[in-house]
């Protein structure tokens, strides 16, 4: 039985000459991975003989550096849309990031799941051990991050390196027609969160910092914490769940088994310590 192929292998949007649509065509015509591609050019022009040589050498760079793991090299060649790709062959490279911010878009709170379990950093305590640790992952999901987390994270740390991938799922939710934001997709997907944090937004992120920081209330940092890392944790299952709608959009003849989508159980508990030995 040969083995399942990632959907990094499916791609042929290595190159500018190929978009999506000319993608879908090749799919349509049975060339559905880079062997596939690589074989038929062989035996004759797929595209024109240009954009074939092309392509071949983009398909011959992109499998070196996967075999290497080399995701860097691999993140350069695909656009920002096709990144999400990257996640099943470097889920150890993944971190998951919420920021909260006061009404000034200063940092008060900022949430990272990765594969050390996950972690938080608050203003005025320990902010800038953000940096190390974001770092430590060249894959970065966040939902609207393109457009708030990073901007926001690149301010208050101009030297910060941003991750060579970044996975936006507000962007790839809309590819999958998924419309809301994020605590509207979590309840489409049966998310549930505990009671408390029902009904917690921004404006009210910024109001339990408030509580905490002018009225020294260490129950209401708890709660932001928790609200963020909730944030944090959700955007794996959302990030699976998307994977498997796509795949099963594009309709691979052969997708291979599909992993079973993260559960949270065992983290939550890990939140529950965290919350913990949170003190005033």
């Amino acid at each position: 039985m040969k083995p399942a192929l990632g959907p990094l292998q499916r791609t042929f949007q290595l190159h500018r000459g190929i978009g999506p649509w000319r993608e879908r065509d090749l799919w349509a015509r049975g060339i559905d991975h880079w062997g596939e591609f690589l074989r038929q050019a062989q035996q004759g022009t797929v595209t024109s003989a240009k954009l074939d040589l092309a392509l071949a050498e983009a398909i011959a760079w992109a499998q070196k550096a996967l075999a290497e793991g080399n995701l860097e090299a691999l993140a350069a060649l695909l656009p920002a849309r096709e990144q999400w790709r990257l996640y099943p062959h470097f889920p150890e490279s993944a971190a998951f990031i919420d920021i909260e911010a006061d009404g000034e878009q200063q940092i008060t709170v900022i949430g990272v799941f990765d594969a050390q379990g996950p972690a938080t950093f608050i203003r005025g305590r320990n902010l800038a051990e953000a940096v190390p640790r974001l770092q430590n992952s060249a894959l970065w999901v966040t939902f609207n991050g393109a457009v708030f987390d990073v901007p926001v994270l690149k301010r208050h740390f101009p030297h910060l390196r941003v991750a060579p991938a970044h996975v936006d799922l507000r962007f790839l939710c809309r590819k999958l027609k998924l419309k809301g934001g994020l605590k509207t997709l979590e309840k489409q997907l049966g998310l549930t969160r505990p009671g408390h944090l029902e009904g917690i937004n921004g404006f009210e992120a910024i109001r339990l910092w408030r509580e905490f920081t002018f009225n020294k209330r260490l129950d209401a940092l708890r709660v932001l914490v928790e609200y963020n890392l909730y944030d944090c944790i959700n955007l794996r299952t959302l990030l699976e769940h998307s994977m498997v709608r796509l795949s099963e959009q594009l309709v691979w003849e052969d997708p291979g088994q599909h992993q079973p989508i993260f559960e949270r159980g065992e983290v939550l508990y890990d939140v529950s310590r965290l919350l913990l030995s949170l003190d005033g």
